[in-house]
């Protein structure tokens, strides 16, 4: 396996075992967690981030990066939306290239059925100012060339994103270390630590 890609940012790792305290722990470091420390520490809490291996080692390193609008349910469509936004913002913030592309996502469509379809959720879209459209069977075969069979259309967003998540997750969990998260590598949470149904700690195995 290749040297995990921590260092081509800035060591995060906090040096000894976990603080005693914090106002908010939080458990992983996939992509969820890191972000979640990040914008904490932006809100003025004092947080730990525990993480039982590496940084975005597990599902986090492993999906395709995709920061999809398009076809999202409308309940999704304003986060995602703003998570489009939020992506380029932190890329900018980054000391690395973290493989961020406006690629744009296209779904391909064999019939008037799926076009109907596609048509139906547009008005969700346009709500949140997102670019998705309809392709025609022309407008498809011109954007796709290689294309073999005959496609009724397409629906595209030029606007939707991906990124690296190999590179992505511990370059963002570097930002949310410069900006005083404390990220604890190697240092599993065993259980929690309740007190009249609430939690009020976390056992780890340091």
């Amino acid at each position: 396996m290749p040297a995990f890609p921590f260092t081509l940012d800035k060591p995060v790792t906090y040096p000894g075992p976990p603080p005693e305290r914090a106002d908010v722990v939080v458990i992983g470091g996939g992509i969820i967690g890191v972000c979640t420390a990040l914008f904490l520490v932006r809100a003025g809490r004092s947080v730990v981030l525990l993480e039982k291996g590496r940084i975005a080692a597990e599902q986090s390193s492993r999906n395709w990066g995709w920061i999809r609008q398009q076809g999202r349910d409308p309940d999704e469509m304003p986060i995602m939306a703003r998570a489009n936004v939020l992506w380029q913002e932190l890329a900018g913030q980054t000391n690395i290239d973290i493989g961020l592309v406006q690629g744009g996502i296209t779904y391909l469509a064999r019939t008037e059925a799926e076009i109907a379809a596609y048509e139906n959720w547009l008005p969700h879209a346009r709500a949140n100012g997102v670019d998705s459209r309809i392709l025609s069977a022309r407008e498809t075969a011109e954007a796709f060339p290689g294309l073999t069979g005959r496609f009724a259309g397409a629906l595209t967003t030029p606007s939707d994103l991906r990124a690296e998540p190999w590179v992505a997750v511990p370059a963002l969990a570097a930002i949310a270390a410069r900006e005083g998260a404390q990220i604890v590598e190697g240092c599993a949470v065993r259980g929690l630590d309740l007190a009249a149904g609430r939690a009020a700690g976390v056992v780890t195995e340091a």
